[in-house]
């Protein structure tokens, strides 16, 4: 008997709707925010205060910061961390090398290949995570695109520079 009153609850719904307090915040199947949502996902928005704020002031939608967390998990829209994590190997070494085959000059560093990755599929993944399968895969790129040799480089020519433009009295 006590189970009966508990299975004829699960049945009825009381806002078959979804209409309450929140005459604001459209509802849950609004297309218009899920299009949205994946906008701020391509573009690597992720903080859900920042989104709530961007909903309100770009498009009059008013929803709340756990509203949009809640409905981001609901599409599985999730940042970079969470995304590495989840996704299998395979999957995340083949977005990685597809980008690199792509850049013939090898000159794309790891941070423009997770943000075409991101651009093409909507898929983030941690930029170390894409440093250090992108070293493994072709060790002679990534030295050639070794940014602390080219900051060397630009301050050895800058001090040079300056140098040259000193008086002479002080090269003395």
């Amino acid at each position: 008997m006590a189970g009966a009153p508990a299975e004829s609850s699960t049945k009825h719904n009381r806002n078959p709707t979804g209409r309450n307090q929140h005459k604001d915040c459209p509802p849950k199947n609004d297309s218009h925010v899920t299009e949205l949502l994946y906008d701020y996902q391509r573009r690597e928005i992720f903080d859900k205060r920042k989104i709530s704020k961007l909903l309100l002031e770009e498009h009059g939608i008013k929803l709340s910061e756990s509203s949009v967390a809640r409905r981001r998990r609901d599409l599985s829209l999730y940042a970079s961390g969470v995304t590495t994590r989840q996704l299998p190997e395979n999957v995340k070494r083949q977005l990685i090398y597809t980008q690199m085959a792509r850049d013939t000059s090898k000159k794309l560093g790891p941070r423009m290949i997770k943000q075409l990755i991101a651009r093409e599929t909507g898929i983030h993944l941690t930029r170390e995570y894409i440093r250090k399968e992108m070293l493994k895969q072709d060790p002679e790129g990534f030295a050639s695109r070794d940014t602390s040799i080219k900051r060397a480089q630009t301050r050895n020519s800058e001090i040079e520079i300056a140098v040259n433009q000193l008086p002479v009295q002080y090269l003395t």
